[in-house]
């Protein structure tokens, strides 16, 4: 918006500052002076003097009065003949003659200011504007805006604010248009404080006019004011002044940079539904970082996939894949991958694409898609790790010399072979052992899952559990605030992992949130990512003292399924969760 308003303050001062529009109207502005001057001429007319002879005649006039009027005459005759030179000339000659009252001398070096402003002569302009400024007489408002004019073509902003402070000083009232022509000249010269001041006095006697509603909130941002510039805006959208799309991708942002990103969303979704901006994969994209901001994931995840659908960008995507995986939304996160393989990927990507189509293959149970995803993904740099990661975890036989010789796949780049994907994995899924199914699960009264890797801002104690959640909250606030200082922002539940048996005394306690950002610790917090966790789940709610009956219950119910135990125990600490009772997800890492 401020691009646009800047722009039509330009064309505001050039209108007062020599369009071919205004110099035509400066031009029968001095012959409408010239001919509604009744007595300037008379006496020549009446001498039947030709403008020749009362060339010839000035140098001889001893009379001061007549030489002064006979100069004026002169310089307004060829001002209409648009011979400047011979009428600057003249003009000079009538001042320097001291002939004619201060009134009069005051009109004269006006049009001869005019006159240079025609010529862009703007340092002699300047000159005569001060001079007539010096005389004697009660100022008009025209004469600082023409001098502020000729200054501000000279580029001595300084005396632009200082001419056009005078106004004030010296008492005088401007109109509408006055006030007009003063705010285009002090923006342009950075006065922005002074372009409040005349910007209120506009809105007071032109309420309706949208244009200067956005540009008072132009102002305030120049000046850095970022929260008026907000009230503005809001207050304008209020009052249902016209916005263009500009003005409301301002709105939504500044809603953004004053902490609102919610607020930022809720403006850009309300104007997508009304056609106020283009339903185009940029749009939904920044509707997308602003949900994620607001923490709105469910809201993020469905601007991101419309971002995807619109723009083709492979980076969406795959970000949107990451996104559901976090979500666990493993069905949406392989439609989502078919979507970003459907045509020939650029290299940079195929590695990626393979590791998080293989994992949403692997969760969907179609482990023999799984397993040759993530031996594509093995044979690509940057993803090669944790792809081999994945394939340990799932016990994956290794990869055969066909298998390493080319990609293979669904995901495919140039020089790759492609494979066509099934609309589900659920036709190549593998049946799960007898006593992992869900039936079995669900009347043990947990289920069984994987949480994917992540990386975790962590502190490490041998603290009993009981005592280490006596002091949780404080220790809490400590690792969030040492988190963000050194560059890492939490992306997700808060962690407590229970390294051994948490039965036995001794028990390694690790306490850490997932964090995204770059970040290599900071003072008694380490950094790590994790494996990804085969885990028997349930939810516990309840008394804080119930929690460690509940997990001994968990223990008990997945001896009793026969699975092995890891050593390894998650406690997940929703955010929000009161003082009295807990939200826990329980998590017991199996084999």
């Amino acid at each position: 918006m401020r691009t646009g308003l800047l722009a039509v303050l330009c064309i505001t001062l050039v209108g007062v500052s020599g369009s071919p529009s205004v110099v035509m109207a400066q031009e029968g502005q001095y012959r409408s002076k010239v001919l509604l001057t009744p007595n300037e001429g008379d006496w020549a007319k009446d001498a039947g003097l030709s403008i020749e002879e009362l060339e010839q005649q000035l140098g001889s006039m001893e009379d001061i009065y007549a030489k002064s009027s006979a100069g004026r005459h002169l310089a307004r005759h060829y001002v209409e003949r648009k011979e400047y030179d011979k009428a600057i000339e003249f003009y000079r000659q009538a001042l320097a003659a001291e002939g004619l009252s201060d009134v009069a001398n005051r009109e004269m070096l006006r049009e001869l200011a005019q006159v240079y402003l025609l010529k862009k002569d703007y340092t002699a302009a300047a000159q005569a504007l001060q001079q007539l400024l010096a005389i004697d007489l009660v100022p008009e408002v025209a004469d600082f805006l023409l001098l502020a004019r000729a200054q501000h073509h000279l580029g001595n902003y300084v005396g632009v604010v200082a001419t056009l402070d005078g106004i004030q000083k010296a008492g005088l009232a401007m109109d509408d248009s006055q006030l007009q022509q003063a705010l285009a000249l002090y923006y342009h010269a950075g006065a922005y404080a002074q372009c409040e001041v005349l910007l209120a006095r506009l809105l007071e006697s032109q309420p309706d006019d949208a244009q200067n509603w956005h540009l008072l909130a132009s102002v305030y941002l120049q000046q850095n004011k970022k929260k008026q510039a907000l009230d503005q805006l809001t207050l304008a959208r209020d009052k249902l002044v016209p916005f263009s799309e500009k003005d409301i991708l301002l709105l939504a942002s500044l809603h953004g940079a004053n902490n609102n990103p919610y607020g930022a969303a809720e403006v850009l979704e309300n104007a997508l539904s009304a056609g106020e901006v283009p339903q185009d994969a940029t749009t939904y994209r920044r509707l997308f970082e602003f949900w994620l901001q607001a923490r709105e994931q469910e809201k993020a995840g469905k601007a991101l996939q419309q971002a995807a659908k619109l723009s083709g960008d492979i980076e969406l995507y795959l970000y949107l894949a990451q996104l559901q995986m976090e979500q666990e939304d493993y069905e949406a996160m392989y439609q989502t991958m078919l979507g970003a393989c459907a045509k020939e990927l650029p290299d940079k990507y195929v590695g990626r694409a393979n590791l998080l189509l293989g994992v949403s293959q692997l969760k969907l149970g179609d482990e023999v898609g799984a397993r040759r995803s993530f031996i594509n993904a093995s044979l690509v740099g940057g993803v090669n790790a944790q792809a081999g990661q994945w394939l340990r975890f799932m016990n994956g036989a290794p990869a055969t010399d066909d298998e390493t010789r080319r990609i293979v796949g669904i995901c495919y780049g140039a020089n790759d072979k492609r494979l066509e994907a099934s609309a589900s994995p659920a036709q190549t899924r593998v049946e799960s052992p007898a006593d992992e199914t869900p039936q079995e699960n669900a009347a043990s009264g947990f289920e069984v899952k994987t949480v994917s890797p992540m990386s975790l801002f962590y502190l490490q104690s041998t603290k009993p559990l009981a005592e280490l959640m006596g002091s949780l909250k404080g220790t809490v606030i400590n690792m969030y605030v040492s988190l963000a200082k050194s560059g890492g922002s939490a992306d997700g539940p808060l962690q407590i992992i229970l390294l051994g048996d948490p039965r036995e005394a001794g028990v390694e306690v690790q306490l850490g949130a997932p964090f995204r950002g770059s970040t290599n610790g900071s003072g008694r917090f380490r950094v790590r990512t994790t494996e990804p966790f085969k885990c028997a789940s349930q939810t516990y709610e309840g008394p804080a003292e119930g929690m460690a009956e509940a997990l001994a219950q968990l223990a008990e119910s997945v001896k009793a399924a026969q699975h092995q135990f890891t050593g390894e125990t998650r406690l997940v600490l929703p955010q929000g969760d009161g003082a009295d009772t807990l939200k826990v997800e329980l998590q017991v890492g199996i084999r």
